[in-house]
């Protein structure tokens, strides 16, 4: 699976957030926090009243919803390969194999073999609701119900939440052609998930 977008160094369209832009409290989170350091931080900060609370929804996402996490993973994957978001692809490659996500399953999505016999029947549901979100906004009656069959009313509606952060996720960083500096994702969901 090679990268979407070249991963040479270039310049983003928009210029990052450098530390003697911040102010001491961003530069004290600066420094604290490795996930504030790579593009993408450097990136979403710029949006200074709104890069905080995502930054919480994002660790919400990761630790309190009740979508099982292999689950959340494979729909993030199925997202980020539909949209094409290849800074995010990098990232979530690695968070897959962290949580022992198979890399022929992560080649189906990647593919959109969603039907791929690796996967179970609720993962099917789960991936097709996913495609249907992303590409046709209307999930039909049909794919609801396969996967209603599996989740509960809350679960569907946090499941659509993760869907469409990672679609707006992949929007701004190829909306803003941002350099693939590192592959830090499996390092920063572990810290998240055990509070380091």
């Amino acid at each position: 699976m090679s990268s979407l977008r070249n991963s040479k160094t270039i310049e983003p369209r928009i210029a990052l957030k450098t530390p003697d832009e911040m102010t001491p409290n961003e530069r004290a989170a600066y420094e604290a926090d490795p996930i504030a350091q790579i593009n993408i931080g450097r990136l979403l900060s710029l949006a200074e009243t709104l890069w905080p609370k995502m930054q919480e929804t994002n660790i919400a996402m990761v630790t309190q919803i009740t979508v099982p996490p292999v689950e959340r993973e494979l729909a993030t994957l199925a997202t980020i390969y539909l949209e094409r978001g290849a800074y995010q692809i990098m990232q979530h490659n690695e968070v897959a194999k962290m949580m022992g996500i198979s890399l022929a399953k992560v080649e189906a999505i990647a593919a959109e073999r969603y039907g791929d016999p690796v996967f179970t029947d609720r993962e099917r549901a789960l991936l097709a609701f996913t495609r249907q979100v992303v590409r046709a906004v209307r999930v039909d009656d049909q794919t609801f119900a396969a996967l209603a069959q599996y989740y509960d009313r809350r679960q569907l509606v946090e499941l659509t939440f993760v869907i469409g952060n990672y679609m707006m996720l992949a929007r701004m960083t190829e909306m803003a052609e941002l350099e693939i500096d590192g592959t830090l994702g499996a390092t920063l969901w572990h810290g998240k998930l055990h509070n380091q």
